[in-house]
């Protein structure tokens, strides 16, 4: 039984072992459910909704989006839907370090959407534009403490307006109900050992308060906030009380 009491460092197996792309694809495929299933893309819109009702867009430009560790892009598909829905223009670029990524997203994106998808290190990555927003979902309880440091200051210096951190809650409960569920619904073998992983590895409130203190933010710069189902997720909107 893990200690949840601190950050799991148990690997992950997708991060890891090379499967067949097709396979590989086929995973993301069933994580993409999962997230559907478990709401994960709310904290995500009401962030945009919220910056569109406080009037932060561009006024002369598009909004620009980069969706850090983009995997199979749902999430930018997401975002996007809505802003057509909601008469926001602008554009995503997802860059992820896996070739693999960037091919499931572009395969799995409808033809013509403002979408572009890079294979590279995110701390490499460096625009020559401006970046209004940074959005990340799953992907930092990927990191050790110290390189998760390092990717709250790469988004600071990144984003114009703000960015979003939408990642799991570290918590007995979804950790035994995933073990269960993937098991019994015969999810593939890297999703029934990433799953309950993925919590153990994942956040509690005091995690994130250290964290930000340590990559420089001044207590209130950002905003930690809890959403159902054992949801943590961290924002930061520049110029605002958080």
């Amino acid at each position: 039984m893990p200690d949840f009491s601190k950050r799991d460092t148990t690997p992950e197996m997708m991060d890891h072992e090379e499967v067949p792309y097709e396979e590989h694809r086929a995973v993301l495929r069933q994580l993409t459910r999962a997230n559907e299933l478990s709401l994960a893309y709310r904290p995500t819109l009401a962030f945009f909704r919220r910056l569109k009702r406080d009037g932060r867009w561009p006024k002369d430009r598009p909004l620009v989006v980069v969706d850090a560790a983009s995997g199979y892009g749902d999430m930018s598909r997401k975002v996007d839907r809505w802003a057509q829905e909601n008469g926001v223009e602008a554009r995503f670029i997802g860059v992820d370090m896996n070739p693999r990524a960037a091919r499931s997203a572009a395969e799995a994106t409808p033809p013509g959407r403002p979408i572009t998808w890079l294979t590279a290190n995110l701390f490499d990555f460096r625009a020559d534009f401006d970046v209004d927003i940074v959005m990340s979902s799953l992907f930092t309880h990927h990191l050790p403490g110290p390189e998760l440091v390092r990717f709250i200051r790469w988004m600071e210096d990144t984003a114009r307006i703000g960015w979003i951190i939408n990642d799991l809650e570290r918590h007995p409960l979804p950790y035994y109900f995933l073990k269960a569920a993937f098991f019994a619904t015969r999810q593939h073998r890297f999703m029934r050992h990433d799953g309950p992983v993925s919590v153990a590895s994942a956040f509690k409130r005091e995690d994130w308060q250290r964290l930000l203190a340590e990559a420089g933010l001044a207590p209130g710069a950002a905003s930690i906030e809890a959403w159902t189902p054992f949801r943590l997720c961290v924002t930061r909107v520049k110029g605002a009380a958080a």
